[in-house]
C-alpha cells in the first residue's frame, strides 16, 4: 500500500493536497534495477509465488517423503529383524531426536544468513542420510548386531537435516510475504508439507513391493539431487534490508485490504509529512541496526508460552499419526500393508487442502475487519477441539474400518487449521526473528513428538489397543485450547 501512496507523489512540493515523494526501488529479487537512460527496459522480475513459494513448498514434500517412507517400511522391516512394537516405537522416535536438534540453530541462520541458504544444506544433508539407511544395514551389519544402531543413526541424521526446513520457510516468508497474504502464503507452503505425505503413502508401497524396502530410501534419497539443483538456481539470496512486493496470488487480498483502511504511509501524507520507511521482517530498525533477540529472552513472554503449550500438543498428535496411522490401519483394522498405506493417504489429504483453505480463510477474515487475534484464537480452536472429539470416536470398542477412517480424517484434516492459528501467529509477535522463534517452538514440540511416538509403542504393546493413546491426545487437546485463548495475542511483542 506504501508503494503505492508513493507512485501517487505530486510533483514539486507547492502542489495541493497529500503529496509524498516517490521511494527509490528496493534492492531485492522482486524489483528490477531502474533501466539506464536510453537503454532497453528490463525484464518483468518472476513472481515470490514461483521463485519462492513454489519451490519451498517442493522441498517441504520431499522432506515429508523422506520422513514418513519409515512408517512403512516399518513393518517389513519389523518382519525382517524382529522388531517388537516398543522398539518400533524407538526407532521411529529417532528422527525427531535430529529434528529436534537444529530447529533453533536452524531459525537463528535463517534469520541471519536467509532461508535459501539454510535450507539448501538441509536438502543435501537429508537427503545423503536417506540414503545411508540401506546402504549401512550389510550383511556384516547385521551378523555384528548393529543393525539397529545403524538405524538409529540414519534417521536421527535424516532429522538433523530437515530440522531446519520449517524454520528456513517461516524466515522466506516472513521475507518475502506482506503481512495481509502471510496466513495464505503459509498455508500454500503446508499444503506442499503435508503432500509429502501423501506422495510418500502412495509411492512407498509400490516401490516396497517392487524393489523392497531398501529401494524406497534410495528413492528417495536420489530426489535431493534434482530439488537441490532447482533451489539454488530459482530460488533469490534473501534481502537484506527491504521486503519485497507482495506475490500475485496475494494482490487481490492486499488490495481489498487497503480499501478498509489507510495505510500509515496515507495518514502521514494526508497531515503533509514524510512517510517513515517500510521495514520487512528481516530489517534494521531504528538508528539502522537490528536488534538481536535471544531464544532466553523470547521466552519471557506469555505469547511465546502460548505457543509453545500449542506446538507441543499439536506435534504430540502430529507424529503419532504421521508414525503410527498405517500400523494402526494394519493391526487394529486388519487391513494389509499396500490398504494400510492408501487407506492413510485420505487423512493427509484432506490435511493438505486444509492447510491452503486455512490461510485463505484467515487472511479474508482479516481483511473484512476481524481482528487478527479473534481470527488465531478462533481457527486454533477449531483446530484442536474438532479433533478432541474425533479421536474419542476412534477410542470406542468395535467400531467399522469406514468409521474409523472418517475420524481420523475428520481430526488430521481440522488440525491443518493451525497453519492460520498458532503457526501463522509467530510471526504476529516476533516478525523480524520469524526463524528463531519457529525453531525454539519446534524445539519443544519436537521433544513431545519424541515422547509420543516412543510411548506408543509402549503403550499398544501393553494393552493390545490404541484406544488409551486416542484418549490421551483429547484430553491434550482440550487442555492446549484453553491455554490458547488465555495467552494468545497478535499484538508485536518483539522488534
Amino acid at each position: 500500500m506504501g508503494g503505492r501512496t508513493r507512485a501517487l507523489a505530486t510533483e514539486g512540493r507547492g502542489a495541493r493536497g497529500p503529496h509524498v515523494r516517490p521511494a527509490p526501488p528496493l534492492a531485492s529479487a522482486a524489483t528490477p534495477a531502474a533501466p539506464l537512460a536510453g537503454g532497453p527496459a528490463p525484464a518483468a522480475a518472476p513472481s515470490t509465488f514461483l521463485t519462492v513459494l513454489v519451490p519451498t513448498a517442493l522441498a517441504l514434500l520431499l522432506c515429508n517423503m523422506d520422513r514418513i517412507c519409515l512408517s512403512v517400511a516399518i513393518m517389513p522391516m519389523a518382519q525382517e529383524f524382529g522388531w517388537p512394537a516398543s522398539l518400533q516405537g524407538v526407532i521411529q522416535s529417532a528422527f525427531l531426536w535430529g529434528y529436534m536438534a537444529t530447529q533453533l540453530a536452524g531459525g537463528s541462520l535463517a534469520d541471519r544468513h536467509g532461508g535459501k541458504l539454510v535450507l539448501a544444506g538441509g536438502i543435501a544433508w537429508f537427503s545423503v542420510a536417506s540414503l545411508l539407511l540401506p546402504a549401512a544395514l550389510t550383511p556384516a551389519t547385521v551378523a555384528a548386531g548393529l543393525t539397529v544402531p545403524a538405524v538409529l543413526l540414519s534417521r536421527f541424521l535424516v532429522g538433523l537435516g530437515e530440522g531446519v526446513a520449517l524454520p528456513a520457510m517461516s524466515n522466506l516468508v516472513a521475507t518475502y510475504v506482506p503481512p495481509g497474504a502471510k496466513a495464505r502464503a503459509l498455508g500454500f507452503c503446508f499444503t506442499g508439507f503435508h503432500s509429502g505425505n501423501l506422495a510418500g503413502l502412495i509411492l512407498s508401497p509400490l516401490l516396497l513391493m517392487t524393489y523392497g524396502w531398501r529401494g524406497l530410501f534410495y528413492t528417495f534419497g536420489a530426489l535431493g539431487l534434482p530439488l537441490l539443483f532447482m533451489w539454488l538456481k530459482v530460488v533469490p539470496a534473501s534481502p537484506t534490508i527491504a521486503q519485497p512486493a507482495a506475490p500475485p496470488f496475494a494482490a487481490s487480498l492486499t488490495a481489498a485490504a487497503t480499501d478498509v483502511a489507510p495505510s500509515t504511509d496515507e495518514a502521514q501524507a494526508a497531515a503533509g509529512a514524510e512517510p517513515a520507511p517500510e521495514p520487512g521482517p528481516s530489517s534494521a530498525s531504528a538508528g539502522g541496526v537490528r536488534r538481536s533477540v535471544t531464544a532466553s529472552q523470547l521466552l519471557t513472554s506469555s505469547a511465546t508460552w502460548a505457543i509453545i503449550v500449542v506446538n507441543v500438543v499439536n506435534h504430540f498428535g502430529y507424529f503419532i499419526y504421521l508414525n503410527w496411522m498405517p500400523t494402526y490401519f494394519n493391526k487394529a483394522l486388519g487391513f494389509d500393508l499396500r490398504s494400510s498405506s492408501f487407506t492413510a493417504f485420505l487423512p493427509w489429504l484432506v490435511m493438505a487442502a486444509g492447510s491452503s483453505a486455512s490461510g485463505f480463510l484467515a487472511d479474508t477474515l482479516v481483511a473484512r475487519g476481524v481482528p487478527v487475534v479473534t481470527v488465531r484464537k478462533a481457527l486454533q480452536s477449531v483446530a484442536f477441539l474438532v479433533p478432541a472429539v474425533a479421536l474419542l470416536v476412534l477410542a470406542q470398542p468395535g467400531i467399522t474400518p469406514a468409521v474409523a477412517v472418517g475420524a481420523m480424517t475428520v481430526a488430521l484434516g481440522t488440525t491443518s487449521l493451525g497453519q492460520a492459528g498458532f503457526v501463522a501467529n509467530m510471526s504476529d509477535i516476533a516478525p523480524a526473528h520469524a526463524g528463531k522463534m519457529f525453531g525454539l517452538c519446534n524445539t519443544f514440540g519436537c521433544l513431545s513428538g519424541i515422547v509420543g511416538v516412543t510411548a506408543v509403542g509402549f503403550i499398544v504393546e501393553a494393552t493390545k489397543s490404541f484406544a488409551p493413546v486416542f484418549q490421551l491426545t483429547s484430553a491434550l487437546y482440550v487442555a492446549a485450547t484453553v491455554v490458547w485463548n488465555l495467552y494468545c495475542t497478535a499484538d508485536k511483542v518483539f522488534d
